[in-house]
């Protein structure tokens, strides 16, 4: 499905997790013409809902919400340990402790995909990760347009396969975290800038 009838411009804000995304940005964005986004990524199913809630009060204009997939725990433990132990120096600097390597968890996605089938959003779209094809088929079938965030030739062959409507291509110069499917810089394609990513 094209994005055409989301937005009058061509221009899509990104979901920026922690806390710069809020409703007040996505609709400036939706009432210029553009596609906002929330950030569903760090926040619980029920701080979505209120996020989405807040939205709709402020723009009758279509939007999206951006989840983070589950990530599996690191392969390593001994070099996340080791990083830590670099990274303590640091920490003290500024008084704070290092966040726990081991909290893992799914940041409720199972718990936030529900609610947007629930409670449909014209967009949701996905980074770190593809999701099932079961799961695009949901939101599809509740009117729902789909987005994998993809930055390797494979990540896009694998979206594509899974039923994604639309491909958020995401090259090495992209600001902020890099959304690949797995955390491997030996992966093809792993340090591909965006024009070498595109046909």
């Amino acid at each position: 499905m094209p994005l055409g009838p989301l937005l009058q411009h061509p221009v899509v804000q990104a979901p920026m997790a922690g806390g710069a995304s809020r409703p007040e940005l996505a609709a400036a964005v939706c009432e210029a013409g553009g596609l906002g986004f929330l950030a569903g990524g760090y926040k619980s199913a029920e701080a979505v809902q209120e996020e989405v809630r807040a939205l709709r009060a402020l723009t009758p204009q279509p939007f999206g919400v951006n989840l983070f997939l589950p990530q599996n725990p690191s392969t390593d433990p001994a070099a996340v340990a080791l990083y830590g132990e670099h990274l303590a120096g640091e920490a003290a600097w500024y008084s704070t402790p290092l966040g726990d390597p081991n909290r893992g968890g799914d940041d409720e996605f199972h718990a936030k995909l529900t609610l947007l089938v629930r409670d449909p959003v014209p967009m949701v779209s996905f980074t770190f990760g593809c999701p099932t094809r079961e799961m695009l088929d949901a939101l599809r079938e509740v009117g729902t347009v789909t987005a994998v965030t993809v930055t390797t030739p494979a990540e896009a062959v694998a979206a594509e396969a899974a039923g994604a409507d639309v491909l958020c291509v995401q090259g090495v110069e992209a600001g902020g975290h890099q959304g690949t499917h797995r955390d491997d810089p030996g992966q093809d394609g792993a340090a591909l800038g965006l024009l070498a990513l595109l046909p």
